[in-house]
């Protein structure tokens, strides 16, 4: 990660693959409507808590303390985001 603003917009571009593929699946008619719109609903809280963790850095005051936090946070969105994903397939498969 080189700046927060870029993992800001990485975050982004990952939450954005998932409502896509959301909306794609909506766009076609089917009985699990209702489980997508949760899914979506659950990528937009994602993404706010999301930011906060990310905004949340300003507490801490060591350096080596802010790329744990960072590190950590990264691989936490990465396997949120591939959770979403194995939902939404989950949701497709039924």
């Amino acid at each position: 990660m080189a700046t927060i603003r870029q993992l800001k917009k990485e975050v982004d571009y990952m939450v954005c693959s998932v409502l896509l593929d959301c909306e794609a699946h909506l766009s076609r008619p089917t009985a699990s409507r209702s489980e997508v719109l949760l899914l979506v609903d659950s990528v937009f809280q994602f993404e706010r808590e999301t930011r906060k963790k990310i905004n949340g850095h300003k507490k801490i005051a060591s350096s080596k303390e802010r790329r744990e936090y960072f590190k950590l946070l990264i691989t936490e969105i990465e396997s949120a985001v591939e959770g979403f994903f194995t939902r939404l397939s989950e949701i497709i498969r039924k």
